[in-house]
């Protein structure tokens, strides 16, 4: 299969994911969640991308993007998306280990690209292990943060002055 078949096929089904993804819970969390995620990537990537540890020969529009648009803002966040839905009632210590049924088989499917196609290269040193703790940190940081924004949010509605009906 060609590469550039590869990436349709790829942003086809993940583009199909953003139907099932905000069906059920909290609808607002799953958005901001991929908002969050989205802008985290960017900020994340561009140093990854400028340095060219990680490189992306085949992509959409590039001319404007160093980086592939379609991992960065629609497969990953969906992904961070199903991780806060999965572990949106377990305690924090059980949402720790099981960021890695999300981190581990991207990462699989990331170095099968970067040896089978032209969508991803690594260079200087950059490996799965590095993709490994960059997706890892990024998951649980979305959901660190997700987790301060829901508890601001209790605190905010269950204060005396909040005017929320009790």
């Amino acid at each position: 299969m060609k590469d550039k078949t590869i990436l349709h096929v790829i942003t086809v089904i993940s583009m199909g994911g953003l139907a099932f993804l905000f069906r059920k819970g909290p609808v607002k969390d799953w958005f901001l969640i991929y908002l969050l995620k989205s802008l985290l990537c960017t900020f994340l990537d561009v140093p990854v991308n400028k340095k060219k540890f990680v490189k992306y020969p085949i992509r959409y529009f590039p001319k404007s993007f160093d980086s592939n648009i379609v991992f960065l803002y629609v497969i990953f966040p969906l992904l961070c998306v199903l991780y806060n839905q999965f572990t949106y009632k377990m305690k924090a210590v059980k949402t720790i280990p099981s960021v890695f049924l999300y981190s581990t088989p991207m990462v699989l499917v990331e170095k099968w690209l970067e040896k089978n196609t032209k969508l991803v290269t690594y260079s200087k040193g950059w490996n799965s292990y590095f993709t490994l703790s960059y997706l890892t940190f990024a998951f649980w940081l979305v959901r660190l943060i997700i987790e301060g924004i829901r508890a601001l949010d209790r605190k905010r509605n269950t204060s005396p002055n909040s005017g929320a009906v009790k």
